[in-house]
Order: C-alpha cells, then sequence, then structure tokens
C-alpha cells in the first residue's frame, strides 16, 4: 500500500509539470491582494508615530529569491508612505534605518519619497539609526528633520562605488573568447570580459564624480553648519562611530528608539500617542522592536530557478560593503 501511494504521488507530481510547466508551492503569507495593516506597539491616545523599517540593502530590483511576488525596500516605503498620507491621524514618523546602503537610483528615490511625504503631509521626521545607516542608509536619513544614532550605531561611508570583475584571464584558461559586435567604442564599457582601458577608467570616474557630488550636495544641503568644503573632507569613504558622527555633525544626538519616539512627540507637541506599525498579517508586531520581515516569502517557483538574476548588471552604488555585505 505505501508502495502505491509513493508511486501515485509521482505520477500526480508529473501531471502537474506537464500540465502547467511550473510547480509552485505556497510558503508565506503575501499574496498581492494582501494589504498592509496596522498594529499598535505601545502608548494610547488618538495621535498616532508611525515607525517606518528601511532594512537591509536598498534597490528597486527584488532579490532573487526561490519565490514570486518579492518585496523592495523601495516599494515597501512607498507603500507605507502612501497609506500614512492618508490617515490624518499620523502626527510624526520615525524611520528606523538599519542598512548599509544600495545602488544609487533607490537610495536617492527613497530620499525623494520621504521629502515628498513632509511636503504634503507637514508631519516631524526623525530617523533613528540602529546597527548601520551608511552610505546610502546615511543618506536616505537626510530626508529626516532630524538624525539619532543608537550608541553603538555605524554611519559615513559618504562615497560612491561601482564593483567591476575582470575574469578574461580565467575564461582564456578553459578556452572561452567574448567576441561581442558593437555600435560603438566604449558600448560594453565595464565589460567583465576584457581588460579595461584607460580612457574607459576616466569615463567611469567621471560618472562616478558626478554622483559622489551628488550625495555631497545633499549632505550640505540637509546639514545645517556644514558647508560643502567641510562635507567633503568627511566624505573619503571611511565610516564613523556615533560620536565622531556627531561631534562631525552628521547627526544630531545620540539616543535610542524610545528617545526617537518621544523627540517626535515633542516636535509634533503631542503629549500622548499610539506608536504604530503597519505589517502584513500574519507577522510578529509586539512591540516597537519588533521587526518587519524583508521581504515575506510568498512562493515558490521549483522549475523557474533562474527568475531575477538578470536586470543587476554593474549599477552605481552608495554603499558600505565590508567584504560582500548587502548581495
Amino acid at each position: 500500500m505505501k508502495k502505491w501511494s509513493v508511486s501515485t504521488g509521482s505520477v500526480l507530481l508529473m501531471i502537474l509539470f506537464l500540465t502547467s510547466g511550473c510547480i509552485t508551492v505556497q510558503l508565506g503569507t503575501r499574496a498581492p491582494q494582501d494589504k498592509l495593516r496596522e498594529t499598535v506597539v505601545e502608548g494610547h491616545g488618538w495621535d498616532k508615530i508611525l515607525i517606518i523599517d528601511i532594512n537591509g540593502f536598498l534597490s528597486d530590483i527584488p532579490p532573487w529569491r526561490l519565490y514570486s511576488q518579492p518585496v523592495t525596500t523601495l516599494n515597501e516605503v512607498k507603500e507605507k508612505l502612501r497609506k500614512a498620507e492618508k490617515d490624518r491621524r499620523i502626527k510624526g514618523v520615525v524611520l528606523r534605518i538599519n542598512s548599509p546602503g544600495g545602488t544609487v537610483t533607490a537610495s536617492d528615490t527613497i530620499y525623494d519619497e520621504v521629502k515628498r511625504f513632509k511636503e504634503k503631509r507637514h508631519v516631524p521626521v526623525v530617523a533613528q539609526m540602529m546597527d548601520t545607516a551608511a552610505s546610502g542608509g546615511y543618506y536616505v536619513a537626510l530626508a529626516a528633520d532630524r538624525i539619532a544614532a543608537q550608541p553603538t550605531s555605524i554611519t559615513g561611508s559618504i562615497g560612491v562605488i561601482v564593483q567591476k570583475f575582470d575574469v578574461h584571464e580565467l575564461l582564456a584558461k578553459i578556452g572561452v573568447m567574448n567576441t561581442p559586435v558593437k555600435s560603438g567604442e566604449h558600448k560594453d564599457i565595464g565589460s567583465p570580459f576584457r581588460p579595461q582601458t584607460e580612457e574607459e577608467q576616466k569615463l567611469l570616474q567621471k560618472t562616478i564624480d558626478e554622483l559622489y557630488g551628488r550625495f555631497v550636495q545633499t549632505v550640505a544641503d540637509n546639514r545645517k553648519g556644514l558647508t560643502r568644503d567641510e562635507v567633503l573632507v568627511l566624505a573619503d569613504g571611511r565610516i564613523y562611530t556615533s560620536e565622531q558622527a556627531l561631534k562631525n555633525r552628521l547627526i544630531d544626538r545620540i539616543g535610542y528608539l524610545n528617545d526617537a519616539i518621544e523627540e517626535v512627540k515633542n516636535m509634533a507637541g503631542l503629549e500622548k500617542a499610539r506608536v504604530v506599525m503597519y505589517h502584513i498579517p500574519s507577522t510578529y508586531t509586539e512591540n516597537i522592536y519588533s521587526s518587519v520581515p524583508l521581504p515575506p516569502v510568498s512562493e515558490i517557483h521549483l522549475l523557474d530557478l533562474n527568475r531575477g538574476l538578470a536586470g543587476m548588471g554593474s549599477p552605481f552604488l552608495y554603499l558600505w560593503e565590508p567584504g560582500l555585505q548587502g548581495w
């Protein structure tokens, strides 16, 4: 009987394969129809203070994982800000940042979304750095009215990097050659399949310098008391402890998440407020330190494992990456 059961299971599996071309196994709780829910994590009163997480590698391209409907930090932040815009009881926001940064575009877009939210709602926003808020993580924090850091936070790493690998010698050893047909001399600039020319190095450096200049100017525009020249001295890519960042005026104070919540309440003129988080159903949100998973698992496509691998390329990054953090 047991033998027949195994055989029947194999037949059913083959039928699924032949009829659908893809096997999908539901694993998590989020589907496209799931909507954000609000949970009170502490406090009471009519008014609300919202905590929004900005975690991990910042990108508008979902990381490759064995499931569909992936969620990026960018679209999650946008979704939460849009929900907060419609709720007039939201009187302030805490951005809880734990990120080494990410792509230039994603970091800049999240920064812009926070700025737009402030313009529409005119409520105070405080950025609270957790373990890490470096490079693009710090860039996003600049959109807040005030920046605070844990006593043990790491920030800074103001700069731009693009990862370029050269594997042409390795491929030559196994008899593989790349012979592109291209419309112009620099169409395959940055290709890992051939050595980089001196002229291409200059072209890439020019692009990096422009993106770096945007980062520096964003710091100067948002950090009162820091001139562009002063920012340039600090923006050599180094990281800073909380104490160093405070001394260099990159942040406003050192404190904990509870302090950030109280600061938002004071800025909004509130004596009491309930602290809320937006989350998908069935996630744990017991207190202010609850972490919203990024991203929640939805389903695995067992026969489509190469999904999402293309498209990242070699992006320009506002990223602090000791080792290969964030990839």
